[in-house]
């Protein structure tokens, strides 16, 4: 039995059509992961450039005093 060609051109567009959809929603969660990747890359660069700035504020601070001896304090009621 022949298939007519109206059928199979409508199966095809068919197809056709249903691999558009899928692409553009794939498009659209490819650009939506580009989106949140970049927020993401610029989250990460403010952090390290906190971190660093921490980093250098640690090292720049002159030691810190010797522990206290806690026999030194003398309690109020004294």
């Amino acid at each position: 039995m022949k298939r007519q060609p109206s059928t199979d051109a409508t199966g095809v567009e068919r197809r056709l059509v249903e691999l558009e959809v899928r692409f553009t929603h794939l498009a659209d969660t490819q650009r939506e992961l580009s989106d949140v990747l970049y927020q993401q890359q610029q989250l990460l660069d403010r952090l390290d450039k906190r971190l660093s700035e921490l980093e250098k504020r640690v090292r720049e601070e002159p030691d810190p005093s010797p522990p206290r001896d806690p026999r030194d304090d003398v309690p109020p009621h004294y």
